[in-house]
């Protein structure tokens, strides 16, 4: 095998170098000569190893060095028709040199591919030759519009694809593209296109199974989850979404999908840490706030106070105070970590600071609606006992 190695490789790098082959006068003979030593070197080195799918570490690290050995074959021809081409084609028979390349190259990507797949784990962490990436980019790009497109007919949240295509065309835009990459490319578009979306959530859930772990994915998720955890008001019904998070995302993880071609963790095992890390720091102040209303200490010098507003109206009520200058906006998440600890509504005994600030400034209709309603009728107490109602 290695004679056949050492002769395959001088033959290509040095015997059809360009420099070589622009002074030679070659003829049908010669060209045919070219044709056949590549194609009897490439029959030699499948014999030698493609015997059996079941192979010893000593062999699975020769049929991966015989992988990149060919790759880097084809990848030189392919220099050599696109760096090289002003010198070959001094030569007068520029157009047969250039379909031999061509022709090398072809064998050789036939090579690779029945290697491929003869051994698909072996191929899958090597490179995809130069000769062929440009053809195999364009067709993944092809598959991604084909999934976007899909998506948009399933009236799909439009962010939720943009991540899709935009993180299907990172992997495909590398400049190194290995086997790995294409095959989860091709395997996951055509699951999805195999799937029926009802909502966009069953989009989210389908590329979390298919370990789709690229950073503005695990970001998506990790700002949606915040949002969805940020909305309950207590401590208590955040504790209790997390766990319903947590729940849902195991659930996903004992559906089979596809194992992405990084070299890193699981995307469901990246998330779930984050939720755990998550429940872990909701349940410690839960803990602490359960303490402090315990303690008798606490509740004879600072008992917590009930206001008879949603946790969403307090907040509203807490910015118009900041707004018209009531209260300083000097450390503002101080402050409404200052009334989360110290207030409480009917329904919520322990009020979530991040909570209590986020519907400070996302507000419904319906609850300035009905702040608007308390604000009237506080004017119309003023009016009443004071004798306002002919001052502006």
């Amino acid at each position: 095998m290695k004679n056949v190695s050492v002769q395959l490789q001088q033959f290509v790098k040095e015997s059809l170098h360009p420099n070589n082959i622009t002074g030679q006068s070659l003829t049908d003979s010669e060209f045919e000569k070219w044709n056949t030593f590549i194609i009897s070197a490439i029959t030699e080195l499948s014999h030698d190893h493609i015997r059996s799918i079941f192979v010893s570490n000593s062999q699975r690290i020769d049929i991966a060095e015989l992988i990149i050995f060919i790759t880097d074959l084809s990848n030189t021809i392919g220099e050599y028709l696109t760096r090289y081409n002003k010198v070959w084609q001094k030569n007068i028979m520029a157009a047969r040199i250039r379909q031999s390349y061509l022709s090398s190259c072809e064998l050789f990507e036939n090579f690779l591919d029945v290697l491929a797949k003869r051994y698909p784990r072996i191929a899958a962490h090597t490179a995809i030759s130069h000769y062929a990436i440009f053809r195999v980019k364009q067709e993944l790009r092809v598959s991604a519009n084909a999934a976007a497109v899909y998506l948009q007919s399933h009236h799909i949240d439009v962010n939720i694809i943009s991540l899709l295509t935009s993180g299907l065309n990172h992997i495909i835009n590398q400049k190194t593209l290995s086997r790995a990459d294409e095959n989860y490319v091709r395997k996951l578009v055509a699951l999805l296109l195999k799937r029926k979306f009802s909502k966009s959530e069953e989009v989210v859930d389908f590329l979390i199974v298919n370990d789709f772990n690229l950073p503005d994915f695990f970001l998506f998720c990790l700002e949606r989850w915040n949002k969805r955890v940020s909305e309950q008001d207590g401590l208590l019904e955040q504790k209790e979404k997390l766990l319903d998070l947590k729940s849902h995302l195991y659930e996903l993880s004992v559906t089979s999908g596809l194992k992405c071609p990084w070299e890193k963790q699981k995307l469901y095992n990246e998330l779930n840490k984050f939720l755990s890390e998550k429940y872990f720091i909701v349940k410690e102040r839960l803990k602490i706030s359960l303490q402090l209303a315990n303690d008798m200490h606490y509740q004879t010098r600072g008992r917590r106070i009930l206001v008879n507003l949603s946790v969403a109206q307090l907040g509203l009520f807490l910015r118009l105070l900041v707004e018209k200058g009531v209260l300083a906006k000097e450390h503002i998440g101080e402050l409404f970590a200052f009334f989360a600890k110290n207030f409480y509504t009917p329904n919520t005994d322990f009020i979530s600071p991040e909570s209590l600030q986020k519907k400070s400034s996302v507000v419904e209709h319906a609850t300035a609606q009905k702040l608007k309603a308390i604000l009237i009728s506080m004017l119309n107490w003023l009016n009443t006992n004071y004798n306002l109602s002919n001052y502006n």
